[in-house]
């Protein structure tokens, strides 16, 4: 039979026909091969001239690699980076959006600070994607119309799906809406408390609770230490990444890190001369151009140096002993200006010596070049006169029944100085009294006052008499044999000698669990988390979780508020590098003693079974009126006791 008139016959046609609608019936069950985010956007994505320098196709950079392929990571639900400027971050999420649009065909949210940045991302960098990528542009028939499913809000495509993009000012933004993606641009500008419902993270991440593959994607350049979201949520990451480089002499790897005059390694470079600036290995000393190091990027790694696990692209990971192991729940990445081409380094130097004497030069210098937080020095300065005039009368001794109660004492050359502290739930604090025992520190007679005191009760509202549960001595000055003969004498595990550490992020309290050779439980404290919360705590306007209360009392007077607010945490550079310190104008005995009361209830809360959660009065079986002082054993001759 002739082929030609085979293909025109009826029973030919019929059978096309067939053939047709079979596979329009299995159209929707047939699904693209799999891509990673960087193939896809390699393959479609597209820079817009209204949100890019450079208008083209897009093409990711070797330290955009793993970051991206980690935001389409099926097996990753949250992604943090921390980042400065100029490292293609909105472009990133821009090709994230196209390609959960086309290719996962999931629902997707994306929050900016405000309302006002949320119209302006959706027309600068949503709506340009969509025009200018055709894989995109094909699900979006309504484009460039007046359409329903075309507003400054929300699109939604062809296949069903949709993308809002709303400002995260409004609690009602984070209700009724069912998304897989969720994205928080520039989280570091956001409110902290979304109309008294709740943070944003919590707020947003709960639109993807019911997801299969539910995605939370925070990014934003960091703001002020302590109170920044996207450090906290990178803080909290399974698995925290920088990007390390070989060294291009000897091929040590290691991260990127700010140098600058006297420092041993990092940016160096001739004095006032941004020109010469190069890279110097803290291995081996050698210098690199910002080209070399460019070049280096193609054998990178981001390693997590808590964890020790490590990836080159976003895709498969690696524990320390380079076993293959599963993808984390939970990552953030760091980046910063120096791994950009789209900068020099000579102008990175150029900008640093802009700082010069310039602190708000300097706090945009750290947030946006380094991609670090700044410490807000001048927010750690107290007015004396503001907590002073908060001082409150109180009903008895203790103004509260149930608490717990803590002592503290500074140990100087003459004297010591004590601080009593009542704590109830959320360690909300009372300050019950501060005083003061004169007296030659070597011989016994101070002692034995201190112990009389530490014995004594306190009284509260309804004539319970509660005891000090808990005392952290300070051992560090010239009296240490004396503390440890102090804690032997009276009860290890009530008089706890205590010694500081100056290093960021240790414990408040290091309670050991065997005594040291001397018989006691020595316990080292991380004075700079300590002074952290105790300032940050002064600070609380308002009785509840943590609040400070102060007595009307002679012991609390101007003086010692002004002590109290002496110290504040300051940011300085040495040898190239950021450092936090703590430094008093004058004597801080009472903000030293606060430090350690707090060690105190840390080390009773977590070793010696209290709950503040659970309070119950601790009473004694003689109630009634307030006690007087016994003074028969008093200050003997050669000693000062004062505020007894």
């Amino acid at each position: 039979m002739n082929p030609s008139s085979m293909s025109t016959s009826p029973a030919w046609k019929q059978a096309e026909r067939v053939r047709a609608a079979v596979r329009r019936c299995w159209q929707p069950l047939c699904r693209p091969e799999p891509l990673s985010l960087v193939e896809w956007a390699n393959e479609n994505f597209y820079l817009s001239s209204e949100s890019s320098y450079l208008e083209g196709r897009w093409e990711t950079l070797p330290f955009q690699v793993a970051p991206l392929n980690a935001i389409g990571h099926e097996d990753i639900r949250e992604v943090n980076f921390l980042k400065s400027a100029r490292v293609g971050y909105s472009q990133m999420i821009r090709a994230a959006v196209g390609y959960f649009t086309e290719h996962k065909a999931r629902n997707q949210i994306l929050y900016q600070p405000g309302d006002t940045q949320a119209a302006g991302f959706m027309k600068a960098h949503i709506e340009t994607m969509i025009r200018d990528v055709p894989v995109v542009k094909a699900l979006s028939p309504w484009i460039g119309k007046k359409h329903r499913d075309n507003t400054l809000e929300a699109k939604r495509f062809s296949n069903g799906k949709q993308l809002w993009v709303l400002g995260g000012t409004a609690a009602r933004n984070y209700r009724e809406k069912s998304v897989d993606v969720v994205y928080y641009d520039e989280l570091a500008g956001f409110d902290h408390d979304i109309e008294k419902e709740g943070d944003p993270l919590t707020l947003g991440d709960k639109r993807i609770e019911g997801s299969v593959f539910p995605k939370s994607v925070r990014g934003s350049t960091p703001k002020i230490s302590g109170t920044c979201m996207i450090s906290r949520a990178a803080s909290t990451a399974e698995c925290f990444f920088r990007f390390h480089l070989p060294c291009p002499h000897c091929g040590h790897e290691t991260y990127l890190k700010w140098g600058g005059k006297g420092a041993e390694f990092g940016f160096k470079w001739l004095e006032n001369d941004p020109s010469t600036v190069a890279y110097a290995c803290e291995h081996c000393a050698a210098l690199c151009g910002q080209q070399d190091m460019l070049e280096q990027q193609l054998s990178g790694r981001w390693v997590c140096e808590k964890t020790g696990t490590w990836t080159k692209d976003g895709l498969a990971y690696f524990d320390a002993s380079d076993l293959r192991r599963d993808a984390p729940d939970s990552l953030a990445f760091h980046i910063w200006t120096a791994y950009s081409p789209f900068t020099t380094w000579q102008q990175i130097v150029k900008d640093w010596l802009k700082t010069s004497g310039d602190v708000g030069k300097l706090k945009s210098f750290i947030n946006t070049t380094l991609g670090e937080t700044w410490e807000d020095s001048a927010g750690e300065s107290i007015d004396p006169d503001s907590i002073l005039a908060r001082r409150e009368h109180y009903k008895a001794e203790i103004p509260v029944d149930d608490c717990i109660l803590t002592a503290a004492v500074d140990v100087q050359d003459d004297r010591l100085e004590i601080q009593v502290e009542a704590w109830g739930p959320g360690e909300q604090n009372w300050k019950v009294s501060y005083a003061r025992i004169y007296g030659d520190l070597s011989k016994p007679d101070v002692w034995d006052a201190l112990a009389q005191k530490m014995n004594g009760n306190f009284c509260t509202p309804s004539g319970v008499l509660l005891n000090v549960r808990l005392v952290c001595i300070d051992s560090g000055g010239h009296f240490t044999d004396e503390v440890y003969a102090f804690s032997r004498k009276h009860g290890v595990h009530r008089f706890i000698p205590i010694k500081g550490h100056a290093v960021s992020g240790r414990p408040i309290a290091e309670f050991p669990r065997h005594k040291n050779r001397k018989g006691v439980y020595l316990t080292m404290l991380g004075v700079d988390s300590a002074k952290e919360i105790v300032t940050a705590r002064l600070q609380i306007a308002d009785p509840g979780d943590g609040y400070v209360h102060f007595p009307v009392s002679e012991q609390f007077d101007q003086t010692y508020f002004t002590h109290l607010t002496n110290e504040r945490r300051v940011t300085t550079f040495e040898k190239g590098r950021r450092v936090i310190k703590w430094v008093a104008k004058g004597r801080q005995e009472p903000f030293d003693l606060a430090v350690y009361n707090l060690a105190a209830i840390r080390i009773l809360q977590q070793h010696m079974g209290v709950k503040l959660s659970a309070l119950e009065a601790m009473s004694v079986k003689k109630p009634a009126k307030l006690p007087e002082r016994n003074h028969k054993n008093g200050p003997q001759k050669g000693m000062n006791l004062e505020s007894w």
